[in-house]
């Protein structure tokens, strides 16, 4: 999705910051960039903000679900062993 004008940083790479970005994980200078793009391009807004509600219903449903004991260690114990091999 773009809004066909040229911008700093193409539609496609604020694209992939962007649940960094949520997340309030991407660097500063990169935040900033993505701020600043969101603020010219209509559909990255818009697609910004649909994100950030699909964000907000997640969490909020994570809040009533009860997880089986153990998933968390199991899934990190998963990533540990994926990052080393």
């Amino acid at each position: 999705m773009s809004c066909g004008n040229h911008h700093d940083v193409p539609c496609v790479q604020i694209h992939s910051w962007m649940w960094i970005y949520l997340d309030n994980e991407l660097e500063q200078d990169s935040a900033h960039l993505v701020g600043h793009h969101l603020e010219e391009c209509p559909p990255c807004a818009d697609q910004f903000t649909a994100e950030r509600i699909i964000q907000t219903r997640i969490r909020q449903c994570s809040e009533t679900v009860q997880t089986p004991e153990g998933l968390r260690t199991r899934i990190f114990t998963q990533i540990q062993q994926t990052i080393t091999e």
